[in-house]
């Protein structure tokens, strides 16, 4: 037979965690009045749950944490929780790094599969025999969106509902011009097949350092004719080589003459003379 637990609650809270914070987010977990809450923070062992399974238990001390209180959970047959007579130190909370918190979201228990209002809390002494009910509010349905109330959905749940999806888009292609290959057919045309080897059967290796013999060529081979040349005796500067100085023509300037000094070399027509104006010196004035 499995083991059956009791979740009990005796005013406690987690380290770095505000009283008046703790108490209105457990107000809004088990939708409970102020009375209530006082008994819960009276420093007695007050019954939360009353023999529920393993998965039920851890689903409400998740939720008592997540709120800053501290839960206790009790195997049924064992001594429930001796009154305190002053709330002991919370124990630290571990430090978590922003990866881990984000991984222990993920795996945060679904706090709304939890039970109905008949089947909720109730907060009671141990030795009562009739518990009284915290609230009729499912812990995961607490009344505005504190972190208590938040929770992960399952992987794979719709965020969206259907009436609120978009159809997704369905196009037509036309596919009346394709058809498919056989398996193992080639896609594109086959490559031209590579040119034959040249003949190499007239070809011969000679051995190491053997001089290559001229090969065979058609080519007449030039044979000027240097009769007519002759080498100039060492030293020479080649003086006999250069040029020879230009002859003065001879010109006939019989129809030519001088004009006399201050005449017009130009005609009229091809003089081109710039008349300037004199600038007004009217208003300039000369002082003593």
């Amino acid at each position: 037979m499995d083991s059956r637990y009791n979740v009990y609650f005796e005013g406690q809270l987690l380290e770095g965690q505000n009283m008046a914070n703790v108490r209105d987010k457990l107000a809004r977990l088990f939708n409970a009045d102020q009375q209530t809450l006082d008994k819960l923070f009276s420093g007695k062992a007050q019954l939360i749950k009353r023999e529920c399974d393993q998965a039920t238990a851890l689903k409400f001390k998740q939720a008592i944490e997540q709120a800053g209180a501290l839960p206790i959970i009790k195997e049924v047959g064992t001594s429930p929780p001796a009154p305190a007579v002053a709330p002991a130190p919370p124990k630290p909370a571990p430090t978590m790094t922003a990866a881990e918190r984000i991984a222990a979201l993920a795996q945060a228990p679904d706090l709304g599969s939890y039970d109905t209002a008949a089947d909720q809390a109730d907060v009671a002494g141990p030795g009562e025999e009739e518990p009284a009910p915290v609230g009729s509010q499912d812990p995961a349905q607490a009344g505005d969106s504190g972190a208590a109330g938040i929770d992960l959905a399952p992987q794979g749940t719709a965020v969206l509902r259907p009436e609120e999806r978009k159809p997704a888009p369905t196009r037509e292609v036309d596919t009346t011009g394709m058809a498919l290959d056989e398996s193992g057919a080639q896609l594109s045309e086959p490559s031209a097949p590579p040119p034959a080897a040249p003949d190499t059967s007239h070809l011969s290796m000679g051995a190491a350092g053997e001089a290559i013999p001229t090969l065979p060529t058609d080519a007449v081979p030039v044979d000027p004719n240097t009769d007519a040349l002759d080498l100039t005796p060492a030293g020479t500067d080649f003086s006999d080589c250069a040029a020879p100085e230009a002859e003065m023509p001879a010109l006939d300037l019989s129809a030519i003459e001088l004009a006399p000094s201050g005449a017009e070399v130009l005609e009229q027509k091809y003089r081109q003379r710039q008349q300037q104006k004199a600038p007004a010196t009217d208003h300039i004035s000369l002082e003593d």
